[in-house]
């Protein structure tokens, strides 16, 4: 079985994961965080990573757009020393797969790094909440776009709309008459759907 291989561009990140995945033969922490970002370019370029670890607190914008043209089948997680809905919907909209804090324990990022490589979103209970209440009570303003059924469908928004009450997944397919995987797959959805422009999430309270 081929071995998951990750890109890590924070150093204190990638220190971390040296020591927590140490143990772990089915994911390969590769070489190139301390690398100039042309270099890193080219690393990840030439090896062709399945995940990348970027920087949430420097300006990982650029970096994730130029990887993308490089690396597009890379899957980026963004780490953060904060980390509120500010960021998830932001780094959501510009194509992340996850967002941790870096003060989280480094034993939970290898679960992250697996659902992620398997094409899952991965983000805190809480902090899905958090962002998906803000995008339900301010959907209507300018700061979103409308909620046409091509973009978000009418049964996304219901689901949407149980999870920001606190309900699990289970109690959610129980609502709505779905199974769990149904409820993933609508969450999963909604976020690759959204259109949210950086300069738009200034007004965020």
């Amino acid at each position: 079985m081929s071995k998951i291989t990750v890109l890590c561009a924070d150093a204190a990140v990638h220190t971390a994961l040296q020591y927590t995945l140490s143990p772990c033969d089915e994911i390969e922490l590769m070489d190139g965080v301390l690398q100039p970002e042309q270099q890193l370019l080219a690393f990840a370029h030439t090896q062709q990573p399945d995940l990348l670890l970027l920087d949430g607190d420097r300006d990982y914008i650029a970096l994730l757009a130029a990887m993308r043209l490089v690396s597009p089948a890379a899957r980026p997680i963004i780490f953060y020393d904060f980390c509120g809905h500010r960021e998830v919907i932001e780094a959501i909209t510009y194509g992340a797969k996850g967002c941790l804090q870096k003060t989280s324990d480094p034993a939970g990022w290898e679960k992250a790094i697996r659902l992620v490589y398997q094409g899952h979103i991965w983000l805190t209970r809480q902090l899905l909440e958090e962002s998906l209440d803000w995008l339900l009570h301010h959907h209507d303003r300018q700061f979103l776009p409308e909620p046409k059924p091509k973009r978000i469908t009418p049964r996304e928004w219901e689901v949407l709309h149980w999870v920001s009450q606190g309900m699990t997944n289970k109690e959610v397919a129980r609502q709505l008459d779905i199974s769990d995987t149904t409820v993933k797959t609508h969450l999963q959805h909604v976020f690759k759907k959204l259109e949210i422009r950086r300069r738009q999430l200034l007004p965020l309270a």
